[in-house]
C-alpha cells in the first residue's frame, strides 16, 4: 500500500517543479487601453517582440478585444523580452485601420509608452518597452 502513495507523491512533485520551470522567466502583462468615443467595434491589438517584426504584416501576438465601457483591460502571458504594442479601435469591424487622404488614419490608435510618430508611427525605439518583471501593467492612451 506505501507503493502508490510514494509514487503518487513523486508524480505530484515532478509536476509542481516542470509548472515552475514553465511559468519561471514569463510575465503576466496587463494591458489597460483608454481613450475610445465608444464601445463600438474592438480594439485590435498588435504586439511585437523585434524591430524586424515591428512593420510586419503579421505581429509575434494579435488580439481582437472587446471594449467596455470605453475601455479594454487585458492580462496575457508573455516570455520574458522587449515588446511593443500597436492598437487601433476597429469600429467598424473592416480589420482595417481606416484612413482619409494621404493616409491619415479616422479611427484612433496608439502605441506602447503612448508614442507618437511625426508624419506616420513612432519608431520601434520609442515604442519598445522591456519586461522582466514577474508583473507588469502598461497604459495606452489612443487618439
Amino acid at each position: 500500500m506505501k507503493r502508490p502513495s510514494i509514487f503518487l507523491s513523486f508524480i505530484f512533485m515532478i509536476l509542481a517543479v516542470s509548472t515552475a520551470f514553465a511559468v519561471q522567466g514569463s510575465s503576466r502583462l496587463t494591458i489597460h487601453i483608454t481613450g475610445f468615443e465608444n464601445s463600438d467595434g474592438v480594439a485590435k491589438i498588435a504586439i511585437v517582440n523585434s524591430k524586424k517584426n515591428y512593420n510586419a504584416e503579421t505581429p509575434f501576438k494579435g488580439f481582437n478585444l472587446k471594449i467596455i465601457n470605453k475601455e479594454v483591460i487585458k492580462t496575457i502571458l508573455l516570455p520574458y523580452g522587449e515588446y511593443a504594442l500597436k492598437v487601433f479601435h476597429d469600429e467598424n469591424g473592416n480589420n482595417e485601420l481606416d484612413t482619409r487622404i494621404f493616409g491619415i488614419p479616422t479611427e484612433r490608435y496608439g502605441f506602447s509608452n503612448n508614442a507618437r510618430g511625426t508624419l506616420g508611427p513612432p519608431e520601434y525605439e520609442e515604442a519598445v518597452f522591456k519586461l522582466y518583471s514577474p508583473k507588469k501593467k502598461i497604459t495606452i492612451t489612443i487618439q
